[in-house]
């Protein structure tokens, strides 16, 4: 699985542009408020964008995922003059040469603005190659038009004095609405075949044709990648949802455990036919020292689930009676089995009320996760998370290139981020280490190293 590359520009307390790169596995780490979230938002707001009702929404800022506010929320020092731009890598395994003299989409840049009515706007699109040119680019000109500049398309001086069916193509380019944040070009399909009976006249237009069609693939290829790279991620937040004696199942099936983890039974209980899953989950909740799931049909619609202690005799006990941990543990379980092939799973502090030991287990289970072909990226104030990160590195059971650790800060009224590097062996150069990185954990040990020096006086 390649790495993925995603980008912001006047985002949040960011100053300029960032470019994070995602790869197996993502650690993001830092005091509280200094910006983590930040690192994944982008890929939330546009996911979520993609779920909007009204077509004409560039940017869904309340959503199914988050909540961010408005315009002005979202901007860099609340000035609602700057432009916030998101960028997001192509998946290389999918893209399609765009033509035999030009290079493969590489990634697709958004940019918004702000209107007086408080509304988002998209401001430009463009697609670029792997050496930032652009393949495609359009600019907003009035709420009505977008200007349209690509090389697929000729220039006014290859085609000599401007034709009737050029200008109106032109024209039907520019007024081609975005749908959400995303451009399909079928307005560069309006030149009928009908223009090929003058020799001469399609002569001088088929260069405009072959061009829209050009452009249409192009648009058809990105935004299918997009579009599935994006409907791929799956979010489960901080905190999860009190486990309940009795559920009730949903009018439509689930098809994640949610935001807040609150579907996890419920997709378990559905997958009476996919031993698959729930043998999965047992056996995880096994090694964390739970045991194994039972689920009991309540009548109509209704059922509850329990949890069988180990051993011969095991007591069975309604999940609702069986404390926090595990309520914050069994979505995540859940989540990470259920995440698609080459998806993207996003877990916000998923050491939440586990002990030490458990949260070591976390780590093994995000391993086995995205050794499946899944990437995970998550938010952590766990030391836990990390050693044994590092230990498995060390043993060999994964490559310390398919793990990028960022480090976030808040330095000179700025959020900023750095990449934490490891060796080949996890090893970490403190020369490296970014200030304040598990600063705390230097301090108390040479405290203590002091303290144990120092003599005990007679009180």
């Amino acid at each position: 699985m390649r790495p993925w590359l995603v980008g912001w520009t006047n985002f949040r307390g960011f100053s300029g542009k960032v470019d994070l790169r995602f790869p197996r596995i993502t650690l993001l780490i830092g005091r509280n408020n200094v910006g983590k979230t930040s690192a994944y938002a982008p890929l939330l707001l546009l996911r979520q964008t993609l779920e909007a009702r009204n077509p004409r929404t560039a940017l869904l800022t309340r959503g199914e995922f988050l909540d961010v506010g408005n315009f002005r929320d979202l901007i860099t020092d609340h000035d609602v003059s700057r432009t916030l731009t998101f960028s997001v890598g192509l998946d290389r395994r999918s893209r399609v040469r765009v033509r035999s003299d030009r290079s493969i989409p590489s990634e697709l840049e958004v940019s918004f603005e702000g209107e007086k009515d408080g509304g988002i706007a998209l401001k430009q699109s463009r697609i670029l190659d792997a050496k930032g040119r652009a393949i495609v680019t359009r600019t907003r000109k009035d709420s009505e038009t977008y200007q349209v500049s690509s090389p697929l398309l000729p220039t006014s001086s290859t085609i000599g004095r401007p034709y009737k069916e050029v200008t109106e193509l032109r024209r039907a380019m520019r007024e081609e609405k975005p749908e959400g944040f995303l451009f399909n070009g079928f307005g560069a399909l309006l030149m009928p075949r009908s223009w090929s009976e003058d020799e001469d006249r399609w002569e001088k237009v088929r260069g405009w044709y072959n061009g829209a069609n050009e452009l249409v693939r192009t648009y058809r290829t990105v935004n299918a990648q997009v579009e599935s790279q994006l409907r791929s991620i799956s979010y489960l937040g901080p905190l999860r949802s009190l486990p309940k004696r009795t559920y009730q199942l949903s009018a439509e099936v689930p098809t994640s455990v949610g935001r807040d983890g609150e579907f996890a039974p419920e997709l378990l209980f559905r997958a009476a036919d996919s031993a698959r899953v729930r043998e999965v989950v047992d056996n995880w909740l096994t090694k964390f020292g739970y045991g194994r799931l039972k689920f009991r049909n309540s009548g109509d619609d209704f059922f509850q689930v329990s949890l069988c202690s180990q051993g011969k005799g095991g007591l069975e006990v309604n999940l609702a009676h069986c404390g926090i941990g595990i309520s914050q543990l069994l979505p995540m379980l859940v989540q990470g089995v259920l995440t698609p092939a080459a998806g993207t799973f996003i877990a916000q502090q998923p050491e939440i009320h586990l002990n030490p030991a458990q949260q070591c287990l976390v780590t093994d289970f995000l391993i086995d996760t995205a050794s499946r072909n899944r990437r995970v990226i998550v938010e952590t104030h766990s030391e836990h998370i990390l050693l044994r990160l590092r230990r498995r590195i060390a043993e060999g059971e994964l490559r310390s290139g398919d793990v990028a650790v960022y480090f976030f800060d808040y330095r000179d009224g700025r959020s900023v981020v750095e990449s934490v590097s490891l060796g080949e062996r996890a090893e970490l150069d403190r020369s490296e280490w970014p200030t304040g990185f598990f600063e705390e954990q230097l301090q108390d040990s040479f405290a203590l190293a002091v303290a144990q020096a120092t003599p005990k006086v007679a009180k």
